[in-house]
């Protein structure tokens, strides 16, 4: 299994520590085919390539970070040409990692996005309240992708590229955490030095992070 989450599709305007751009990523990856091949022999790499599963996560930090905290990206794009934008990224990624013996991919999509602890803790006219914009954005985002896989299936002969989508299941547990057990959520951001929503905790098996 090889798993690509969190990565920039686009590279940052700004640096984000500890985050590296999709192009870095494959780079990194024809590194990782080139020692195991010389460890494994040729056959039995390519037999692992062709057979491993890829999960391919991203779009975040594209929006919330390269799209939205920047101005720059808000200037050269409307926030519908950035997801076609992307939406053309990501395709050409998955088509790279074809021609280098992927043949099983997962592309998840956005989570509610909007609900991510700093968006919340910064939600200066609903505080503490999910962003409702990003919420919107990620759930269009989705339908993009999932057109995008679709396109890319037909495309690629022996290729199986599967649309993963977190979003609604991830915002039910936010919104209505009792539906699974939970009663109540913990919202921690460490980049604000803010804990939500606390309280004595007796039971962690009811709290949901």
């Amino acid at each position: 299994m090889f798993l690509l989450s969190g990565a920039l599709l686009l590279l940052p305007m700004l640096t984000l520590q500890g985050v590296i751009p999709l192009w870095q990523e494959l780079e990194n990856y024809k590194d990782y085919q080139r020692r195991m091949k010389a460890y494994i022999g040729a056959k039995k790499a390519e037999e692992i390539i062709t057979e491993a599963l890829y999960i391919m996560s991203l779009g975040t930090n594209d929006f919330l970070e390269n799209y939205y905290t920047i101005c720059g990206r808000r200037s050269q794009f409307t926030i519908q040409q950035y997801q076609d934008f992307l939406i053309g990224l990501a395709e050409d990624f998955v088509k790279k990692l074809y021609a280098l013996g992927a043949r099983k991919l997962s592309l998840t999509g956005l989570s509610p996005m909007g609900c991510l602890p700093l968006e919340r803790s910064t939600n200066f006219m609903h505080p503490n309240s999910c962003v409702k914009e990003y919420n919107d954005l990620a759930s269009q985002f989705n339908g993009k992708l999932d057109q995008s896989v679709a396109k890319l299936n037909g495309e690629l002969p022996g290729m199986k590229v599967l649309f993963s989508n977190p979003y609604d299941l991830l915002l039910q547990i936010i919104t209505a955490p009792s539906l699974y057990g939970k009663f109540d959520l913990l919202f921690i951001t460490l980049h604000t030095s803010k804990i939500q929503n606390i309280r004595i905790i007796l039971n962690f098996n009811k709290i949901c992070f």
